[in-house]
């Protein structure tokens, strides 16, 4: 029964060796619907639930088809646009094609496909929104977990209520391309549109490369020096403009605004390290965001955009322009899905680097104080301050914006540092952290909006190990001499941008004392490995490991390690899933799993006296090799 429960240098005390080594590739195409033409239906194309305008709005249109077949149609969008400041619209399909949240079918379209394209058909009695325009979609992919990444944009044009054909590329380094399962379109009005809009969409493919086209470039290492410690921000390269990420406090902490204190002054401060600079990153932000809590929307205090979404707020922000930066605060109450427009204070700085302080004197005074600024005092309503700023739950936020208003990717991949937060002048739930310990929550339970794209840079870290994407399969290594042995890369931490890997080094965790040498090594996952109590793995031999299966005991459970591993029994990173049988039929066993970096434990019980193996299965991808471990006495 189964009852599931670059080239190399040498580093010598100031340099680090890199080392790139290739493997063959090896890897199946998966089949699966492409192009989709919705010759009898929508197949697999819905509204995304919860995720802006719902409702039963798209539909199949067998009236018109962008080759104008009788025998097909296309998808039909009636969108409901409201005039509503926060009106979008979300719609996804699979690329399995059979229903909505379909993922079976999961493809690596990295050097495999190029572009997402479509035929657009706008419907000539659509009005154009309060702008004169039609609007812009974003279109992109939808990833393994149900993950979206915006491929690109397209201003609907007026001449589009002829079929149009649309081409978008696909970025290869897109987190998670090797495990696509759908595309997505989607609309953000933003009030712009007041009535419904209208058109068709058919032909959605994924665009193969071409069969001549040159091979995706390996992978490239560097090295750079670490620059401060603290928490970093980063700004990714999907095409979201208005990106924002942030720290923020602990779950059910607080209260936080300074009207719940007790006592005056209440200060919050933040000391910046690293700033991009003005020249080329016009708009870049750094902030502190004070979030009632009790009027914002679930989920705000781990979203980098509750100064969109909340009521009611008041913001501390420092933004690059054109020859200075402005320091500000601004609030805003009873304003939901909008910008804060209230400013009672704004001043030229000279630069973000250096400690700025909101300090409350009182419920409805201030002063702002910051490098190379005079210390300007400030006043909010008194009835704002009594009816908004006093609730029972609230939030604080220190965080970064990519501000990109020209949408032109200027600030892709520019990041800031905070080195020292505070929340002084509390008589409980204060916050002093200058950032020194090992890990971001080693003081307090921070949360981060992003897992990627806020990242701790701790005390001791060295040298940042840089690696170019794409570089599926690829795993860094490291070893003290250029002969080896090589062993896998010990980071404390890694983090991706948007064409590169990052691992950050503490100089401790060098190879040598005086040297090291990094390089990346091509192992693709092929199979599965088993190994019985008793046994170690041994890649790069024969069989893969080493021992002889202790015996076990019948009705007693005990532990199979199964691992994802390339040709040679190398282990290889994977997230795939796996299921385990057994050749005792009166065997337990557990629950389908998924690899954790390639690797996993099973709970495995012998029911029976006798010989018995234990299989191990990937039903994520069928292409890759089940195991079968050694012959194991059950007594």
């Amino acid at each position: 029964m189964k009852q599931k429960q670059h080239s190399w240098g040498a580093l010598r005390s100031a340099s680090l060796a890199l080392l790139l080594a290739a493997a063959a590739v090896i890897g199946q195409a998966q089949s699966f619907v492409n192009p989709k033409t919705f010759d009898t239906g929508i197949g697999s194309w819905i509204i995304w639930n919860g995720w802006g305008l719902q409702g039963s709005w798209l539909t199949w249109d067998p009236t018109l088809d962008a080759a104008s077949d009788p025998n097909s149609g296309s998808l039909r969008y009636d969108v409901p646009f409201t005039g509503d400041s926060g009106d979008q619209f979300m719609t996804f399909g699979t690329l399995h094609d059979a229903w909505g949240w379909d993922a079976t079918t999961e493809v690596n379209v990295v050097g495999v496909y190029t572009n997402i394209t479509f035929d657009f058909k706008l419907d000539p009695a659509t009005a154009p929104a309060k702008d004169g325009t039609f609007g812009t979609l974003a279109i992109g992919l939808v990833t393994d977990g149900w993950t979206t990444h915006q491929e690109g944009t397209w201003a609907i044009p007026a001449s589009a209520t002829s079929w149009t054909h649309v081409t978008i590329p696909i970025d290869p380094t897109t987190a998670g391309a090797d495990k696509t399962v759908g595309e997505y379109i989607n609309m953000w009005s933003g009030g712009n549109f007041t009535s419904t809009l209208s058109f068709n969409v058919d032909n959605i493919y994924l665009d193969p490369l071409p069969t001549n086209a040159p091979p995706l470039p390996p992978p490239t290492m560097s090295l750079e020096k670490a620059g401060s410690s603290g928490v970093e921000i980063i700004m990714d390269g999907t095409g979201d403009q208005w990106q924002r990420n942030a720290i923020s406090t602990p779950s059910g902490g607080g209260p936080y605004l300074w009207t719940s204190q007790g006592s005056y002054p209440v200060t919050y401060s933040c000391t910046i390290t690293n700033f991009p600079d003005l020249a080329t990153h016009l708009g870049f932000e750094a902030h502190m965001y004070l979030v009632n809590g009790d009027t914002a929307p679930s989920g705000q205090d781990v979203s980098g955009s509750p100064d969109w979404s909340v009521p009611d707020l008041l913001i501390f922000r420092l933004e690059n322009r054109a020859t200075d930066l402005l320091a500000q605060i601004q609030w805003k109450t009873n304003y939901p899905n909008a910008n804060a427009t209230n400013v009672p204070v704004a001043v030229s700085a000279p630069s973000a680097l250096g400690t700025w302080s909101v300090t409350f004197t009182d419920s409805t005074h201030g002063t702002l104080t910051g490098p190379g600024i005079t210390a300007t005092n400030f006043d909010l309503p008194a009835d704002a301050v009594q009816n908004n700023f006093s609730p029972a739950t609230s939030f604080l936020q220190f965080g970064m914006f990519k501000d990109d208003g020209a949408n032109d990717g200027h600030n892709n991949g520019a990041h800031g540092t905070f080195s020292h937060v505070q929340f002084t002048g509390a008589t409980a739930n204060s916050i002093d952290d200058d950032f020194s310990g090992a890990t971001l929550t080693n003081k307090y339970a921070w949360r981060k909006t992003d897992a990627n794209y806020v990242q701790y840079v701790p005390p001791g870290t060295a040298w940042i190990v840089d690696w170019t994407l794409p570089a599926n399969q690829f795993s860094p290594q490291a070893a003290a001499a250029i002969t080896g042995p090589w062993n896998p890369a010990v980071f404390t931490s890694t983090y991706r941008d948007p064409s590169a890997m990052h691992g950050l080094l503490s100089q401790t965790a060098l190879p040598s004392a005086s040297a090291g040498f990094f390089r990346l090594i091509k192992r693709p996952f092929v199979q599965l490995q088993v190994l019985m109590p008793g046994e170690t793995a041994a890649p790069n031999t024969l069989t893969g490991k080493t021992g002889t299966p202790a015996p076990q005991a019948v009705g007693t459970p005990f532990n199979v390690t199964v691992n994802a591993v390339d040709a040679v029994w190398n282990v290889v990173p994977s997230s795939d899933t796996v299921d385990i049988t057994s050749s005792d039929s009166a065997a337990i066993l557990p629950q389908d799993a998924a690899l954790v970096n390639g690797t996993q434990t099973f709970s495995v019980t012998f029911n029976s006296t006798g010989s018995f193996t234990v299989t191990a299965t990937d039903v994520t991808d069928a292409t890759k090799t089940a195991n079968t471990g050694s012959p194991t006495a059950a007594q």
